[in-house]
C-alpha cells in the first residue's frame, strides 16, 4: 500500500494517497473509460454521479465530543478524495446523523439510512453496534465501527481500524511496570463501564495481571452515574498501586478528582473515548494533566513531527475555524482513508456493490495511513494492529495530548489471545 504523501489543494496543505489519484477514469471522459466504466458493478448507495456513505454517530450525548469531531475528521479526508477525482468518477457524500448515544435512534436511523448508502465510514458506540451487527452481516454492509471491542472481530463486513481495547490496557500496563510503578503483588484498580467498552478494555487488565502475579481491583460503574465518590474511596481503600479508567469523560474526571481529593497520586491509564481536551478545564484539570497518560492506536490532533498529522489539522482549521478539535479528528480521517483504499481496491476491481468493497478490505495488508501503525484487515477475527501509542496530557496544545512514547507492542501482548 502507498503511504499518504501531502499535497496543496487551493493552499491548503491536505493528505493524498497515491493509489486514490489513478486507477479509476471518470465516467465523463468518453471513449474505452466509459466502457469500462458501463461494466462497474454496482447496488447501494450510488446515484448519478455520487456514491453515498453515512457516518451514525454522538453529536449531543456524552460522546458528542468523540463523534462530533470524528465526522469532522471522516469529512475531511472525503473532501480531499474528491479533490482528488474521488472513486471511478464518483463524488463521495458523506450523510452524518446524530443518534445522541440513543440505540433506540441509532437502530431506527440506521434503517432509514441503510437502503440509500454503500456503507458506513462510522457507527459509533459498542450498544449501538450490537444492535445493528446481526443486520449489517447478513446485508453484507461495509461498516467501520468506532469501538475497539474484540467482540465485534470475526465478522467481514465490520472493521475495527488501529487496535483493539485488550492490547491497549496490556501496552499501557507494561509501561507502568517498566517504570516500576507496578510489579508482582501489585493492585490495579479498573473502573470500567458494562457492556463492550468497560469489560472488553477490563480482559487486558485482567490478563495482564495473572500473567505477572498482580491483582485486579474490578469496579463498574453505571453510564448514568454522576458521583464517584465510593467508587474513588474503594480505589483509595484498596491502596492501588494503579487505576485504569475505561469509561466516559465525566467518569475519568469523576475518578481522577475524587482520588486526588483523598490523597492518591498514582497514575492513571484510560483510552481514547475516556479523554477529552474539555476536562482540562474542569475541577479535575490539574490532576488529570499531572496523573493520566492516554494509551490507544493512533496519533494525537497535530503530533509534532508527523507530516499526516500536521496536515490534518491544517486542513482542520481551514474548513472548521471555529472547531474544537480532539484526537478523533485524526482518527475519523485516518479510518476513511482505509475506508478510500478499500473503495478503490473495489472499483480496479470492476466491483463496487457492498459486497464487493467488502472483499477488496478483507484484501488489505501492510496498510500505512501515517496515523495508524501499520495495519492488516485480511483476517476479520484479528485486530488490525497490536500496537498501541502513549500520550501524556498537555494543556498548552490544541486537543490536550502529546506522544510520550510511538507505537510499540509489549512481550506480554504477542501472548494475549481471545
Amino acid at each position: 500500500m502507498n503511504k499518504l504523501q501531502r499535497t496543496t489543494l487551493a493552499g491548503i496543505s491536505l493528505l493524498a494517497t497515491t493509489a486514490l489519484v489513478v486507477g479509476c477514469s471518470s465516467k465523463s471522459t468518453g471513449g474505452s473509460d466509459d466502457a469500462a466504466a458501463s461494466d462497474l458493478k454496482t447496488d447501494f448507495g450510488i446515484s448519478g454521479d455520487t456514491l453515498t456513505v453515512a457516518a451514525l454517530t454522538d453529536q449531543t450525548g456524552p460522546y458528542a465530543a468523540l463523534g462530533g469531531t470524528l465526522a469532522q475528521g471522516n469529512e475531511l479526508y472525503f473532501d480531499q478524495l474528491n479533490a482528488d477525482g474521488g472513486v471511478c468518477g464518483y463524488q463521495v457524500a458523506v450523510e452524518v446523523r446524530d443518534h445522541g448515544n440513543d440505540v433506540q435512534s441509532a437502530v431506527s436511523q440506521f434503517s432509514e439510512l441503510e437502503p440509500n448508502i454503500l456503507g458506513y465510514t462510522q457507527l459509533l458506540g459498542s450498544p449501538q453496534v450490537n444492535a445493528l451487527k446481526d443486520e449489517i452481516d447478513s446485508k453484507s454492509i461495509p461498516t467501520f465501527v468506532a469501538s475497539w471491542s474484540s467482540d465485534f472481530l470475526g465478522n467481514d463486513p465490520i472493521a475495527i481500524t488501529g487496535t483493539i481495547y485488550p492490547y491497549d490496557i496490556i501496552n499501557g500496563l507494561s509501561v507502568l511496570a517498566e517504570e516500576g510503578v507496578i510489579s508482582s503483588g501489585s493492585k490495579i484498580g479498573h473502573v470500567h463501564l458494562p457492556g463492550d467498552f468497560g469489560e472488553n478494555a477490563l480482559k487486558g487488565s485482567k490478563f495482564y495481571a495473572e500473567q505477572e502475579g498482580m491483582e485486579v481491583v474490578d469496579i463498574m460503574v453505571e453510564p448514568t452515574a454522576t458521583d464517584y465518590s465510593a467508587q474513588a474511596q474503594q480505589l483509595v481503600d484498596e491502596k492501588v498501586d494503579a487505576i485504569v479508567v475505561s469509561g466516559t469523560p465525566p467518569q475519568l474526571a469523576g475518578i481522577v478528582g475524587g482520588t486526588s481529593a483523598l490523597g492518591s497520586n498514582v497514575p492513571v491509564i484510560t483510552q481514547g473515548p475516556s479523554f477529552g481536551p474539555a476536562l482540562l478545564d474542569t475541577a479535575a484539570g490539574d490532576a488529570i494533566t499531572e496523573r493520566v497518560r492516554v494509551v490507544l492506536s493512533y496519533l494525537p490532533y497535530g503530533a509534532e513531527g508527523s507530516a499526516e498529522a500536521e496536515a490534518i489539522a491544517e486542513a482542520y482549521n481551514e474548513k472548521f475555524p471555529e472547531g474544537e478539535p480532539t484526537i478523533f479528528v485524526n482518527y475519523g480521517y485516518a479510518t476513511a482513508n482505509v475506508f478510500g483504499e478499500a473503495l478503490q481496491a473495489a472499483c480496479d476491481a470492476g466491483d463496487l456493490t457492498r459486497a464487493g468493497v467488502v472483499t477488496a478490505l478483507r484484501g488489505l495488508s501492510g496498510l500505512e495511513t501515517g496515523i495508524f501503525p501499520t495495519q492488516d484487515f485480511q483476517n476479520a477475527a484479528q485486530s488490525a494492529s497490536t500496537q498501541s501509542v502513549v500520550l501524556k496530557v498537555d494543556g498548552a496544545v490544541t486537543g490536550g495530548l502529546v506522544v510520550e512514547r510511538d507505537f510499540f507492542e509489549a512481550e506480554l501482548a504477542s501472548q494475549y489471545s481471545e
